[in-house]
């Protein structure tokens, strides 16, 4: 079993060891874990805690989102687990937006693969997976129609999202003050709304 702890700020250690986990080796790991794991091409991901700010603004989309969702949509937290079919990867985020009923993969019956919205808070750490690799796994996903990247250390939001035609435009779509819309979202959110009380006008943390 090919297994790699995670140091804070969810970096990824990889360890070459004699042969790949299966996803059932991954499935036994997270049924008797406290922590979350993640699925990486045979290697077990763990996962550590993130920092104040990070765990904030996970739990403010959250809120904004419940306030939000029309019935019929539901918020998702970051225990919501997730299967990418076309890598065969089993990820987690930091919020997520479902409308309808999840579909779950048949593998794994905690595993969704209908989500509309996908919510990650940046960490410099985590900036080469949530805007690299984890972007594009769950761009894969048919339903998603808008991927949200959070700077956990500057009041700065992007969007990426699908043109009409229903691609992946080449590039996001920037916020670092007032209004936008979300699918799923029966009101748009305020970059103040999303920073409030944790960090400054300036992108300083106000919980150090």
């Amino acid at each position: 079993m090919e297994f790699a702890q995670c140091y804070p700020d969810f970096v990824k250690a990889v360890l070459s060891l004699a042969s790949p986990s299966t996803y059932a080796d991954y499935l036994a790991v997270e049924q008797v874990s406290e922590h979350r794991h993640e699925f990486i091409d045979g290697v077990i991901v763990a996962m550590a805690g993130g920092s104040g700010e990070h765990n904030a603004l996970a739990s403010r989309f959250g809120a904004l989102f419940g306030n939000r969702v029309p019935r019929g949509c539901r918020s998702y937290s970051p225990d919501q687990r997730f299967w990418i079919a076309g890598t065969a990867r089993g990820r987690y985020s930091d919020g997520s937006i479902i409308c309808g009923k999840p579909e779950y993969a048949a593998h794994d019956g905690q595993a969704a693969t209908n989500p509309l919205v996908i919510v990650e808070i940046l960490s410099p750490s985590s900036a080469g997976d949530d805007d690299g690799d984890k972007r594009r796994d769950f761009q894969s996903l048919v339903t998603l129609q808008a991927y949200v990247i959070a700077a956990q250390d500057a009041r700065r939001v992007k969007v990426y999202r699908r043109d009409d035609r229903g691609n992946w435009r080449d590039q996001p779509d920037h916020y670092v003050d007032g209004t936008f819309d979300l699918p799923g979202l029966t009101a748009p959110l305020t970059v103040d709304a999303i920073y409030d009380d944790i960090l400054d006008a300036a992108g300083r943390s106000l919980l150090r």
